[in-house]
């Protein structure tokens, strides 16, 4: 009886959530290898070629340079690399919302040259967007979040009941329920692939849906938090966002009155003050470099990348950096120095964190496999595309039992 009660609720979730299911596993698979395809469309940003000296320019001479080049630019952060052969960004102010972090500018460590933009940001942005909430915007963006994470419930109670409604086959012949068979045919060969495909998928499946739902709820992510004991960190983002774009506004709003008014003399002021601000944050390059210096004699070992924000508090400098042999990128490391008296003040390591930390700042790469390298990141892939044949056979196996069922109840009337 419990069977058939599982079986009800199984069809109907599929047939009701089944399109989003599929379109959140394509725009889960094309989002994948995002990195990859980013970094090989734009092999002549992120790689250069290393002149015979193999001496880079010092971090001063480097935003020196770019500081001539962009005069109006307000330069908040650097990511640098151990690797010769990797460039430098150089990050700025933008004004741009979708500039999370402002505006990158790759540029060449060896003779300062600004290298081409990056292309494909803006495809994969609208791509995660459309993964997280079908990439609606206002006020149907939390009616897209909701579906989503409704979605992805729906797909947990599937992978569950599957496993009930399959369960004799799998109990029978536990490694036979990974096949099906090309001589079968009909509703017994759709039957077998739908069962065995989704004995594949199923540990994916189940993963990419308890750590999607971080992304969803509060309570959710709170509750993760609780159970491993970890405290959880403020999320004043939005908090910030929305007093930067009141004090834009109101300087906008300012500016507007000195217009009408015809205050000149105040417009200059601030125009002379931004210039102040501008001289002020090239005297403070110097200490940039110092800064990158003591993280170099500090850190003693290779790195992908290493990034650090500005201005900074007084004369301490905090890095974040990653390691070059590093399993997936949110194995982030941090070390903090004092430039007046060249100490290192603090320096945690990812490998030290307990179990529960570690997986609690990795739920990202738990999503897309990444954590267990790249043949987890592969296998997720492959199961991402697989809820396109999933979904296809759910469809199919749903629409020929109707029609059987149809079928039945003509002859009965006949």
């Amino acid at each position: 009886m419990h069977k058939k009660i599982w079986f009800k609720i199984h069809w109907i979730l599929g047939v009701v959530a089944g399109v989003f299911l599929l379109l959140i596993g394509v725009s889960g698979a094309i989002l994948s290898f995002q990195k990859e395809i980013t970094k090989f469309i734009n092999i002549d940003s992120y790689i250069v070629s290393v002149p015979e000296n193999k001496i880079k320019l010092s971090t001063k001479d480097m935003l020196d340079n770019f500081q001539t080049k962009f005069p109006d630019a307000k330069i908040n952060g650097i990511t640098f690399s151990s690797d010769v052969e990797s460039s430098f960004i150089i990050t700025i102010e933008s004004k741009d919302r979708n500039a999370r972090g402002g505006k990158r500018y790759y540029v060449n460590p060896y003779n300062a040259d600004i290298l081409p933009e990056i292309k494909g940001n803006d495809f994969f942005t609208f791509v995660m967007l459309f993964h997280r909430w079908f990439a609606l915007e206002g006020d149907l963006r939390p009616v897209g979040k909701q579906i989503v994470a409704i979605s992805t419930i729906s797909l947990i109670i599937l992978s569950i009941s599957g496993l009930i409604i399959y369960w004799p086959r799998v109990k029978r012949a536990f490694f036979k329920s990974f096949t099906f068979s090309f001589k079968h045919n009909g509703r017994a060969f759709l039957s077998t692939m739908h069962s065995a495909v989704g004995m594949w998928v199923l540990i994916f499946y189940l993963l990419a849906c308890f750590t999607g739902l971080y992304w969803s709820y509060d309570w959710y992510r709170g509750m993760l938090f609780n159970i491993a004991g970890v405290e959880q960190p403020v999320r004043n983002m939005p908090q910030q966002a929305n007093q930067q774009n009141a004090q834009k506004m109101q300087a906008e709003k300012s500016q507007n009155n000195i217009a009408q008014k015809g205050q000149k003399t105040q417009t200059d002021r601030v125009q002379n003050s931004e210039n102040q601000v501008r001289e002020m944050s090239k005297a403070n390059f110097e200490d940039y470099e110092k800064a990158v210096l003591l993280f170099n004699n500090f850190v003693q070992r290779a790195y992908t990348n290493a990034s650090v924000t500005f201005p900074q508090k007084g004369t301490v400098y905090k890095f974040t950096y990653l390691d070059a042999n590093a399993t997936h990128f949110r194995e982030i490391n941090s070390l903090e120095v004092d430039i007046s008296t060249e100490k290192m003040l603090k320096h945690d390591r990812f490998e030290n964190l307990g179990l529960n930390e570690q997986l609690l700042k990795s739920i990202f790469p738990l999503h897309s496999g990444e954590y267990f390298g790249i043949i987890g990141q592969t296998l997720m892939f492959i199961a991402c595309l697989l809820m396109i044949l999933f979904t296809v056979t759910g469809y199919m196996l749903f629409i020929n039992r109707h029609k059987k069922k149809n079928s039945k109840t003509q002859k009965i009337k006949s």
